[in-house]
């Protein structure tokens, strides 16, 4: 139940009292789970305890712990363990409306879901809930204590499926309708979409997903055992670990934490299988998927990293297979040999986002098409900003997808080009188009069919946005064969 024009909300576990507005209310800082403090960090998310009168929902949430990250892409607002909370933007208008639901990315280490480019104002403007949320990262979220503590393994996947339980049992109060809910998700974000489609606990909770720039890269039990080790040897735990994990300042956790990595783990009973092999088991869920990365992703982290700030083509190739793995000799016929300067950074940034972003989108999109419709794109719009040397880089889809360019801090990513409107309008058009119906054609679009085996349609976002058939078909047929391993 839901008062719109005093934008209070009833959920099972109390009312809740957020920002009014004339076409948009909001609540921020929601819990959708108890804190996971004290007792409870290192265990699976609980379900909220109720609360007595009405909860105000004016603020933020705090931010998951995480390390710092670079200025352009760190978070701002206080950091604290108590931070499984979401944020809800909806209609003024009575619903029911479809629910958006974010996953942010950060490489599962960083991030949250109070960013100013994931405001949700104009999805609720179009008629779309938009939620975003909070989940445990790094050490709090994706430590593996498997052979420690049962039900330890991949918490911030379960915190994103208590979040999505949440959302079923409580969005009607928002005016939204739980029957249609979108999942979506950028990077890490992305990448945590694809586990919930093999994770037997959401089963159910959504209806439709988006996936923009995902790496697929899982860990088994052995190596999450071994970088665990590594982890309580930095920390120097001996013996049982459990006490001094409980103990330790979260401080100390991250310290530690740095050089480890945080990636979902197979563990046989959250997460049974892998994406590719729950794909080849026929047993991910078959719903309508918006799959996509840009063209240029991996300059994100090569323009903003000085190491890569040479001519020396030694040094290039080197620092490339120490970052993204070795080249094949056929990969360096097609993207190295007789490069040098900048033609050979650019054919190393294409051959890392091809191997990296754009061919496991391509896979994933094959191997659902037969079961279920499916559409791809390509993000080529090129940045102005730092000279141009983003191009169209890991990220910079985010606020054309969110019709949010105009956020502050914004330029530093995207430069300030005239044609960002036009470009914010067909993008944000096309999610809010497949969040309501299934399907992201628009009128703003040329017409965009559903991806399929043979010619590969792919939507290219761009100054002048176009269809493609099968763009890259060298590049992807080249991964194709050299990528075998399930």
């Amino acid at each position: 139940m839901s008062d719109h024009l005093a934008a209070r909300a009833l959920t099972d576990a109390g009312w809740l009292h957020g920002e009014p507005g004339r076409a948009v209310n909001v609540w921020r800082g929601v819990p959708y789970a108890r804190p996971p403090v004290g007792a409870l960090r290192f265990h699976p998310p609980e379900p909220v305890e109720p609360w007595v009168g009405v909860r105000d929902a004016l603020h933020f949430g705090a931010v998951a712990p995480q390390v710092p990250s670079h200025p352009l892409l760190a978070e701002d607002g206080p950091q604290s363990e108590d931070c499984l909370t979401l944020n809800v933007w909806a209609p003024a208008s009575p619903g029911p409306h479809p629910v958006l639901v974010w996953i942010h990315g950060g490489a599962l280490v960083t991030g949250s879901g109070r960013r100013p480019t994931y405001d949700g104002t104009s999805f609720a403007r179009h008629g779309v809930i938009l939620v975003t949320l909070n989940y445990r990262l790094g050490p709090l979220g994706f430590l593996y204590l498997g052979g420690i503590a049962a039900g330890s393994a991949n918490l911030g996947l379960l915190d994103q499926v208590a979040a999505l339980t949440w959302v079923v049992r409580n969005i009607d109060a928002f005016g939204g309708d739980p029957g249609r809910v979108t999942v979506a998700g950028e990077s890490a974000g992305a990448l945590s979409i694809a586990t919930l489609l093999c994770m037997p606990a959401a089963r159910g909770l959504f209806q439709q997903a988006i996936l923009e720039s995902f790496i697929p890269v899982y860990r088994d039990r052995g190596q999450a055992d071994r970088d665990t080790e590594a982890f309580l040897a930095r920390l120097e735990i001996r013996g049982d670990p459990a006490p001094a994990l409980q103990a330790l300042p979260v401080e100390t956790l991250l310290a530690a934490y740095q050089r480890g990595v945080a990636w979902p783990t197979v563990d046989g009973i959250t997460l049974p299988h892998t994406l590719w092999e729950t794909v080849a088991r026929g047993g991910s869920m078959k719903v309508p998927l918006l799959v996509g990365s840009n063209k240029d992703e991996i300059r994100l982290w090569s323009v903003l990293d000085p190491a890569w700030h040479t001519d020396d083509p030694h040094k290039l190739v080197t620092l490339f297979e120490q970052t993204w793995g070795p080249i094949t000799a056929a990969e360096h016929t097609h993207y190295v040999a007789g490069r040098a300067g900048p033609d050979l950074f650019d054919g190393l940034m294409q051959l890392g986002t091809m191997r990296a972003f754009q061919f496991p989108a391509q896979r994933l999109a094959a191997a659902q098409a037969g079961e279920s419709p499916t559409w791809v794109y390509r993000f080529d719009w090129e940045s102005t900003a730092l000279d141009g040397r983003l191009k169209a880089c890991h990220a910079m889809e985010l606020p054309f997808v969110f019709n949010t360019w105009k956020a502050p801090g914004t330029e530093l990513l995207t430069g300030s080009s005239p044609d960002r409107s036009r470009l914010a309008n067909q993008m944000h058009q096309a999610w809010i188009a497949f969040a309501q119906h299934g399907d992201p054609n628009t009128p703003e679009l040329p017409h965009w069919p559903p991806y399929d085996a043979g010619k590969r349609p792919t939507m290219l976002f761009a100054g002048e946005s176009r269809m493609a058939e099968d763009p890259d078909a060298a590049a992807r047929q080249l991964q194709e064969q050299l990528q075998t391993v399930p």
